[in-house]
């Protein structure tokens, strides 16, 4: 993937970047505060990412339009608040939120992680996914994820290592867990049936029935199963009526877009000028607006709407057979086993059961062997994944500890992990080396081909003998890498001189006020090139 540009305006004054390369890019400035961070936020934002522009700066006032090269095709995606409008190939997709842009991603532009969360699997949001590429000027953290809240550092490895192709249930254990309790269960059967005279010194369902205590722990267990299972089916109801709702929203913008209605809640039909034959469809919160008086126009736009439809959809059948899996296990938890008559009355049918018990223990020992065989297999599954992502996890560190013995040749430091620990936290210049280390290790070992983008690479101090290692090391991936930095007027030439950087120099900038009327006119034409009309 490959950024081409990025524009930032609105009907008064924009900005647009358009001088990105492939390989190595350095936007830099002899000063502060000449727009390089409002640039890199402004790209993370369309892709997604939660706005973290600098104080002062009214984002939400501003249009932000990032072009793309994915597969030799262009991407258009426009961002205003929540909302978003992509072009690719003369087609358009409107989104009113993260949640229908993740999905389009997903499934139209490349495939987005699926993770385990709360027991119900889904594509992790921008906010996660971009740390695999990205580190921005603030909240930098050695021990931790950014914005730290629903999603944990947990979710960031199994992230990594869905990226490294390990996208079995890393939660296999659970299963093992049940089939060793089944086993357990059996074989206590058994010798019940083997011994019935110490039926009370066994702990198995015959003791419910015969032992308070043991009855309480069972109910107390079969407790907890039905919360958990009854939580995840809330949260997985409650995901299917969000999907329904989108849906039907869609489904009532695509009826009245056709029937040409003058109003609805999902979207709007609008005069463009009063009494005209101009008409105009508004998205969700009025953020952007299509000229939709040719007949072209409208079938782009229908078609996007069906898009999202056919997308909530496919959601809601998903949602709705993990529910059916939910209500199955409820079924399952909450069901009565019966106890055979012998574990009651075990003195006075000793005799008369023995028959039925020989023929019960038969059973018991073909479901053993079937089940020992199920555990075996399930055992190798588990560690051979375990050996995978210790394996995933070593190779990633291991090149973290490579790029830093390259960077600072007389470092002390051994990283042991992705993360550092809260008692041993990186600062100043080793932090820095830190967290460009974690992004050169992230692309070579997953080899994913995002843009590496570092607001401010050269923080705390980085000397300019230790700059020029990671320029060369960084210069050996395929990726293409934007990195920006602020530097002393003497220094700046260094990276125009240099004929394997694409050298991006902000230092004309007015201080504070990047955004001007220069740029007005082609700004507008990005934004009527994707059907929205400026309001």
């Amino acid at each position: 993937m490959i950024i081409k540009s990025i524009g930032i305006g609105n009907l008064e004054e924009a900005y647009i970047c358009k001088e990105f390369q492939k390989g190595l890019n350095v936007i830099w400035s002899d000063d502060n505060n000449k727009g390089k961070t409002i640039v890199i936020q402004s790209i993370m934002f369309c892709l997604g990412n939660t706005p973290a522009f600098p104080t002062g700066f009214e984002y939400e006032d501003y249009y932000y339009v990032l072009v793309i090269e994915q597969n030799s095709e262009l991407i258009k995606i426009c961002r205003k608040n929540k909302n978003f409008v992509i072009k690719i190939n003369n087609e358009y997709a409107v989104f009113d939120n993260i949640s229908e842009f993740k999905r389009y991603w997903n499934k139209n532009i490349e495939e987005l992680p699926v993770i385990k969360k709360d027991n119900v699997w889904r594509i992790v949001d921008p906010e996660l996914f971009v740390q695999l590429f990205f580190v921005g000027q603030d909240k930098k953290n050695t021990y931790d994820i950014v914005n730290k809240g629903w999603y944990k550092k947990e979710d960031f490895y199994k992230l990594i290592y869905w990226m490294n192709g390990i996208k079995d249930d890393v939660s296999l254990g659970e299963d093992i867990d049940k089939v060793k309790r089944r086993i357990t269960d059996l074989k206590n059967e058994k010798g019940i049936l083997l011994k019935e005279n110490k039926i009370l010194k066994k702990n198995n369902i015959a003791m419910e029935y015969l032992s308070s205590t043991n009855d309480r722990i069972s109910l107390e267990n079969m407790l907890k199963e039905v919360e958990r299972i009854k939580n995840k089916l809330i949260s997985l109801k409650k995901e299917r009526s969000n999907a329904v709702s989108r849906k039907t929203k869609n489904e009532i913008a695509l009826k009245e877009l056709r029937s040409l209605n003058r109003s609805m809640k999902i979207g709007q039909i609008s005069c463009m000028d009063c009494g005209s034959t101009h008409i105009a469809y508004e998205s969700a919160d009025s953020e952007f607006s299509f000229d939709i008086s040719t007949a072209k126009i409208r079938t782009q736009i229908l078609e996007a709407i069906k898009e999202k439809i056919d997308i909530y959809s496919e959601e809601i059948e998903r949602i709705t057979n993990q529910i059916s899996v939910c209500q199955k296990e409820l079924d399952d938890c909450m069901e009565t086993e019966e106890v055979p008559i012998e574990a009651l009355l075990i003195l006075r049918q000793e005799m008369e059961g023995a028959k039925d018990a020989d023929s019960r223990i038969k059973e018991i020992d073909a479901e053993l062997k079937n089940l020992s065989d199920k555990l075996e297999i399930k055992n190798a599954i588990s560690e051979d994944l375990k050996g995978k992502i210790q394996k995933t996890k070593d190779a990633i560190v291991e090149d973290m500890n490579y790029f830093y013995s390259k960077i600072d040749v007389e470092g002390q430091s051994v990283y042991s992990d992705i993360f550092g620990t809260k008692d041993k936290i990186y600062s100043g210049s080793e932090a820095t080396e830190f967290h460009l280390a974690k992004m050169f290790a992230f692309a070579h070992i997953l080899k994913h081909d995002y843009p590496i983008i570092v607001d401010s690479f050269r923080a705390e101090d980085l000397s300019t003998d230790r700059e020029d290692r990671v320029l060369d090391e960084f210069l050996r991936l395929n990726n293409q890498i934007i990195f920006t930095t602020t530097v002393k007027k003497e220094e700046g030439g260094k990276y125009q001189r240099s004929t394997n950087i694409k050298s991006i120099n902000f230092s004309e900038h007015t201080t504070n006020k990047m955004l001007s009327e220069l740029y007005l006119e082609e700004f507008k034409k990005l934004i009527e090139d994707l059907m929205i009309i400026e309001g």
